[in-house]
């Protein structure tokens, strides 16, 4: 499935336990099917990310429309990545991550660099079951 060039999309480690669930998590969420997942290490990644942020495997990016300027797209990292996709999916977990928003972005950050650095503690890789196939069909490659 390739992108539409419009829908938001979601990069994460691909082989990461928490980032696998994290993606599932969401993608319950996204009643309206907004947003679209791909691996960091895919070939959407290779498409829309510099070799720089392919590289950084602990982040998350988040790829969206820029609503403000049409045709155009914002980049977000980390906490304000998983914040701002929470917001895009619409559901009810869009009013604690508007919340989370009011903290600076440097606090988030540091949770969010601490939950990083464990995820592979917590979360080992091959946790996860495999996508059904309505999930696949909002994974990118």
């Amino acid at each position: 499935m390739k992108s539409d060039g419009q829908s938001p999309i979601l990069f994460y480690d691909g082989e990461c336990g928490l980032c696998s669930r994290s993606v599932r998590f969401l993608m319950k969420r996204d009643r309206a099917d907004a947003l679209k997942y791909a691996p960091i290490q895919g070939e959407t990644a290779k498409i829309y990310l510099s070799p720089t942020l392919r590289e950084q495997l602990s982040t998350v990016i988040y790829y969206r429309p820029c609503p403000s300027d049409e045709g155009n797209r914002q980049r977000l990292l980390r906490s304000e990545a998983i914040l701002s996709a929470l917001i895009d999916t619409g559901s009810a977990w869009r009013w604690p991550a508007r919340i989370a928003r009011c903290l600076p972005r440097s606090w988030r950050d540091v949770f969010y660099n601490w939950v990083a650095r464990n995820r592979h503690r917590f979360f080992p890789k091959g946790s996860c079951p495999l996508p059904d196939s309505a999930e696949r069909t909002k994974l990118l490659p």
